[in-house]
């Protein structure tokens, strides 16, 4: 029983490593997505209208395409599963590394 409380240990303390860099990414990205919207509206103010617009139910005009924007530069869901689906495959052969030295050694 001692074994596998280690390796789920080893096992947990990886995937809490995975999960706290996927939570710092998040945060960083909604900061870059609320400083963009910030700048093209040129302040705060309109954001908390624009909010409380969208929440009453009022139609909220969205542009199909920004100019001057590459379209490669947004990050789509097919991308962010990719690399959460990246993030797993590597998790899981760190794993598989980790449960081989054990038995090896």
């Amino acid at each position: 029983m001692p074994d596998v409380l280690r390796a789920l240990s080893i096992s947990g303390g990886l995937l809490f490593l995975v999960v706290v860099l996927i939570v710092i990414i998040s945060i960083v990205t909604v900061k870059r997505g609320e400083a963009e919207v910030a700048a093209e509206h040129g302040g705060t103010e309109h954001l908390h209208v624009a909010a409380a617009t969208a929440s009453g139910g009022a139609a909220v005009a969205v542009k199909a395409a920004k100019p001057g924007v590459v379209v490669g530069d947004e990050i789509s869901v097919i991308n962010i599963l990719l690399i959460g689906l990246g993030l797993f495959v590597v998790t899981v052969l760190l794993l598989l590394g980790v449960s081989l030295v054990e038995h090896l050694g």
